[in-house]
């Protein structure tokens, strides 16, 4: 794990306990960065957070579907094909 994922994984730990401290988190570690000469690493740091981000949605998503949803599906589509006229 590099420096901008470990910068982007705390920013995104701080970010889902409280998001209406944003500013703030964004505000702070501008200066942290400016304080250790790492604020060429803010593209990739936003990089990785949106990366995090995306997991954690298709995380959610993949919750969602459950077993009798896919079992559905499974049987509609086997229900198509064998409805099928050639």
């Amino acid at each position: 794990m590099n420096i901008s994922s470990q910068y982007a994984r705390a920013l995104y730990e701080l970010v889902e306990k409280s998001e209406k401290d944003n500013g703030i988190y964004l505000k702070n570690l501008r200066q942290a960065l400016e304080r250790r000469g790492h604020v060429k690493l803010l593209p990739q740091i936003f990089s990785e957070y949106k990366k995090l981000a995306l997991a954690s949605e298709r995380a959610e998503l993949h919750k969602k579907i459950t077993s009798d949803n896919e079992r559905t599906r499974t049987l509609l589509e086997l229900y198509r094909k064998l409805t099928y006229d050639k």
